[in-house]
């Protein structure tokens, strides 16, 4: 783990609170080379080098074998989020029975049907508020944590003000079977 080691030098840090596998080497199964570099990362976390252990870009069924072969078990996922599959629910069910943080991402550019839909630009108005911003609070309000990938400073501002509104039961199923 040469580069783990390299990027603690960098940050100036004897550890990182997290670290992540950024996804199996195909799209189905676990692989032996998969394996290896979980069981690299379950010795960090034991050396206390890697304080949280996480997986990127898996299946439900990847998720599932993880989940049996590993000693330490992932922490957190963050997967691509598709309206198509109802935002990733059976790996988000998974997640929430077995205490793991679900990330997701690219929920905005995943999804530009969604931020254009005429249902979600009228909640948007209703709340005075971006399309973006109820997109973030659905996510947050189905449990999950939304990741973004936004380095400006207002729309920074502007995503974390989605905290400022709830959206309603009826809203929430819309959104949750939207692109379904």
């Amino acid at each position: 783990m040469q580069n783990h080691t390299s990027s603690l030098e960098h940050l100036h840090t004897d550890y990182v609170d997290s670290y992540v596998l950024h996804g199996p080497v195909a799209q189905s199964g676990i692989y032996p080379e998969d394996k290896e570099v979980w069981r690299a990362m379950e010795a960090l976390h034991e050396k206390n080098s890697a304080r949280a252990l996480g997986v990127s870009n898996v299946s439900l069924q990847q998720l599932e074998l993880f989940f049996e072969f590993a000693k330490v078990k992932p922490k957190f996922l963050q997967n691509r989020c598709y309206a198509a599959s109802r935002w990733d629910a059976d790996v988000r069910r998974f997640c929430k029975k077995n205490d793991i943080v679900y990330q997701g991402f690219s929920l905005l550019t995943a999804n530009p049907q969604v931020l254009r839909s005429g249902e979600v630009v009228k909640m948007a108005e209703k709340y005075k508020t971006g399309v973006e911003q109820v997109v973030f609070r659905f996510a947050q309000q189905i449990g999950m944590c939304p990741l973004t990938g936004t380095s400006n400073s207002s729309h920074m501002k502007a995503d974390l003000a989605c905290i400022q509104f709830s959206l309603t039961s009826a809203e929430m199923s819309l959104l949750e079977n939207i692109g379904a």
